[in-house]
């Protein structure tokens, strides 16, 4: 083997043993942090645990993490019934007056989504600042948009229908999004499910920014703008659980007058996974061959004014808006 050929194979090999002991350390703490007593009613008690258990400061980031998401439940009732603007909940005359309440507004979320175990992305976000706090950390809750519907595909990012958090590691500004990563609510049967999505906790900014948009753009944290965020797709949690990376098409939206097909391009599947497509006009999942290297091709001339989701081994990783 050629000197180069033998650095790179190092290299790589370097990389996959650096990825399996991250993946090992998290293994460890998740473990812990699952055999905690499901008796846990107070933030006090798991705040003990957890500075009994860990020391460093990521391992402690991650138990309050891994222990919210596995033990707080969506609550989809509550959710239906409110319009998304909890953080404007009461009123106030002067800033100090604001701050008493949403010191107060905030600790009642926090206990309400100890005691009953549901909340709604609000409650998961104060209930993470509230623990990181305690744990010395800095950290705050971001409200901002989070795109998960196609017919968002192509607004602007100027309303606010999410929270979710950052918290300081080591001097670093770090995402965490533990409502996402807590689950999903069944489109067949409105109940919510839990499937921890560990892809939301430290996630790269360009990662984090493919669906969320801060009401603060100071927590972009990367070099983008709404204009790069409104033509994005639609792109689930699958997409970043298995670290799939779309090369094409990078807009969501794509035109028939100018396109007989879509172009699809993606990295990281592994041999046996299949692609497959189908559209919102017949919902018929159709499976593509690769063609051209890494291309797919997805026919869209009969397509327009739909949606064309795609799945990779049955999971939806993206969806795209046909115009």
């Amino acid at each position: 083997m050629k000197p180069k050929n033998i650095f790179y194979t190092f290299l790589f090999l370097n990389l996959l043993f650096s990825s399996w002991v991250y993946s090992q350390k998290y293994n460890a703490v998740d473990s812990i942090v699952d055999n905690y007593s499901k008796d846990i009613i107070t933030t006090e008690r798991l705040v003990e645990l957890i500075n009994k258990d860990f020391s460093k400061q990521d391992e402690k980031a991650r138990a309050v993490f891994r222990w919210v998401a596995t033990n707080i439940s969506y609550d989809v009732d509550l959710a239906e019934s409110m319009n998304y603007i909890s953080k404007n909940a009461f009123s106030y005359k002067t800033e100090k007056e604001r701050e008493i309440k949403d010191k107060k507004f905030k600790l009642d979320l926090v206990s309400s989504a100890m005691t009953t175990r549901k909340t709604v992305c609000h409650g998961y976000a104060a209930l993470m600042e509230y623990l990181y706090l305690k744990l010395g950390f800095e950290s705050t809750i971001v409200f901002g948009y989070l795109r998960a519907d196609p017919s968002q595909i192509g607004e602007m990012p100027d309303v606010t229908n999410h929270a979710w958090n950052v918290v300081k590691i080591e001097n670093n500004w770090k995402f965490v999004d533990v409502t996402s990563a807590a689950g999903y609510v069944s489109s067949k049967t409105n109940l919510f499910k839990f499937y921890f999505n560990d892809a939301y906790f430290f996630t790269n900014p360009e990662r984090f920014f493919l669906n969320h948009y801060p009401a603060d753009e100071k927590w972009l944290l990367v070099a983008k703008s709404k204009k790069d965020f409104a033509p994005l797709p639609v792109f689930f949690g699958g997409y970043f659980q298995y670290n799939y990376e779309i090369i094409k098409p990078e807009s969501g939206i794509c035109s028939t007058q100018n396109n007989q097909n879509l172009i699809f391009a993606i990295r990281g599947l592994e041999e046996y996974e299949t692609i497959a497509y189908s559209s919102s006009i017949d919902n018929i999942k159709t499976y593509l061959d690769q063609k051209n290297n890494l291309d797919y091709i997805i026919p869209i001339l009969d397509k327009k004014d739909s949606y064309v989701t795609i799945f990779v081994s049955g999971r939806i990783i993206a969806i795209y808006k046909i115009i």
